[in-house]
């Protein structure tokens, strides 16, 4: 590596950790019940229960506890674990970032000697955000990974800068992805784009290769519990989806609601370049276009604005396709010039980049609280408070904090529903989840099903029918507030079996704004 590029690299990293880097508000993210996946899968015995359980049914949950799931993401689960074992949530942090890192790095190496760092580095600095989108940890760090290795495999390969024996660790890595995370199912599309361009181009050995390779990758994701089915399974996830999530919401559904991620101009800036470089570089070299990496990016383009929780992989795959963009323009379409000249320019295209980046993304940044690794301050508080006192359920709790109750309180206490929609039948949250908040009839009517002994619920639930609920519990005579933070809140019923901790814990009404 040379000296320039090995500084041009830590520079991004630095770059790219400003934004990677955020404190885990584990009230909200699905890493507890991660971590609780590994777990109970390497430990499943001493917690009395079969792994076939834990990989095929919704065992955290006692409403459903029984109802069919695809566990698809066990294998990260079971690492995600061992990593939390050693080093802790700090760990995850920089495990996470990572991984990121790392897939943004293999990518940006493909033109370490193709292109100039005055030219390719303005084009990864404009793609930082992107990139950086997704910061709360999740399986989908691996597939990034996974993706920008296979992406790099496959370009060489297709350019024949790599021998075919390296294709062979695709399907190791496809068997690997198919128990670690959904995005698998992008190795076979990004595989048959490539063959499809070889095809194009009659290199026809190369698409013989390709093919076989493909065949195989199909039979290594088949290798997991699920057989074929898992294989089918991000096609139908959605058939069976009773909730709506913000990161599988398009674009225009957010804005609509009210929601501005600066990250959606950069969508819109980015798919541009990628539409009008297509044009431009396919008319001025129709040998060298990148055919498999613009019908990938398109498409993942596509998907990022159909589903935001795809923007991360967008950019990541618009690094190698605006490489190449930079790569046939440099050499073919600039007229000679000093050099001085152009490195001047690319670092006011730079700092243009830069200034605009820190303009819009200024609440991610180092100076903001939230900023850093690990957990967010005192987020662990209510759940020290529950068990120390020895709370008892059941819990009627809301969708976003299934998975911190599950980290802290299984297999003590069960869930009323967690962050997996696909977990749950579709009727359990319109005929129950959503109006027993909405309804007090219904509300009454469960409350007898269930024998809700506590409410425990994440307070910046922005549904109406949380906070009309949240209201409502406050005014209701027969429920005290026990506990609140800046992320929970805590009610007992009023029985016998909690008089002692109301009286000891009861928090006045003048707390909240509702009398």
């Amino acid at each position: 590596m040379n000296r320039s590029y090995f500084i041009s690299s830590i520079f991004f990293i630095f770059l790219l950790s400003l934004f990677i880097f955020q404190q885990i508000n584990l009230t909200t993210a699905d890493l507890g019940r991660h971590i609780m996946n590994g777990k109970v899968l390497i430990n499943a015995e001493s917690f009395n229960i079969s792994r076939d359980t834990l990989l095929h049914t919704n065992f955290f949950s006692y409403t459903h506890p029984d109802f069919p799931f695809v566990n698809h993401h066990w294998g990260s689960g079971i690492l995600l674990y061992f990593i939390f074992s050693i080093f802790g949530f700090a760990g995850l942090s920089l495990f996470y970032g990572g991984l990121i890192i790392l897939a943004s790095l293999i990518l940006f190496n493909l033109w370490r000697n193709k292109l100039p760092l005055f030219v390719s580095f303005p084009i990864v600095l404009f793609l930082i955000p992107l990139i950086a989108e997704r910061t709360e940890i999740r399986p989908e760090g691996i597939s990034y990974l996974f993706l920008a290795i296979i992406v790099f495999l496959l370009y060489r390969y297709a350019r024949s800068e790599l021998r075919e024996k390296w294709l062979w660790f695709i399907p190791v890595i496809s068997l690997l992805f198919a128990n670690t995370h959904i995005y698998f199912i992008f190795v076979p599309f990004i595989i048959g784009m490539f063959l499809l361009e070889t095809l194009i181009r009659k290199d026809f050995l190369k698409s013989k290769t390709l093919a076989t390779v493909l065949g195989v990758t199909i039979l290594a994701i088949c290798i997991n519990p699920y057989g074929f089915y898992g294989v089918i399974y991000p096609f139908i996830v959605f058939k069976n989806y009773g909730y709506l999530v913000a990161e599988n919401q398009s674009i225009p559904f957010l804005i609509n609601y009210g929601i501005h991620n600066p990250n959606f101009l950069w969508w819109t800036l980015s798919s541009l370049l990628l539409i009008i470089g297509g044009i431009f570089t396919f008319r001025k070299s129709k040998g060298e276009f990148p055919i498999a990496l613009f019908i990938t990016s398109v498409t993942f383009g596509i998907l990022a604005f159909l589903g935001i929780r795809h923007l991360t992989l967008y950019g990541l795959i618009l690094i190698p396709i605006f490489l190449n963009y930079a790569y046939i323009l440099y050499n073919q379409t600039l007229e000679p010039k000093k050099l001085e000249t152009r490195i001047t320019a690319s670092i006011f295209i730079s700092l243009f980049i830069f200034i605009s980046i820190l303009i819009n993304f200024n609440s991610v940044l180092p100076w903001r609280a939230n900023w850093g690794v690990g957990l967010m301050s005192e987020v662990n508080a209510s759940a020290d408070f529950f068990k120390k006192e020895n709370m008892q359920g059941p819990i009627f709790s809301n969708y976003d904090i299934g998975g911190y109750l599950i980290f802290h309180l299984y297999p003590k206490e069960k869930v009323f529903i967690d962050n997996r929609p696909e977990g749950y039948p579709v009727s359990f949250f319109k005929d129950e989840y959503v109006p027993i908040q909405d309804e007090d009839s219904v509300w009454n009517t469960e409350l007898k099903k269930w024998n809700f002994n506590a409410i425990y619920f994440y307070r910046h639930d922005l549904t109406p029918w949380a906070q009309k609920f949240m209201i409502a519990r406050i005014s209701d005579p027969a429920w005290a507030p026990v506990f609140v933070d800046n992320y929970t809140i805590v009610f007992l019923q009023r029985n016998e079996q909690n008089a002692e901790l109301i009286k000891k814990y009861e928090l006045p009404k003048s707390l909240f704004s509702v009398q």
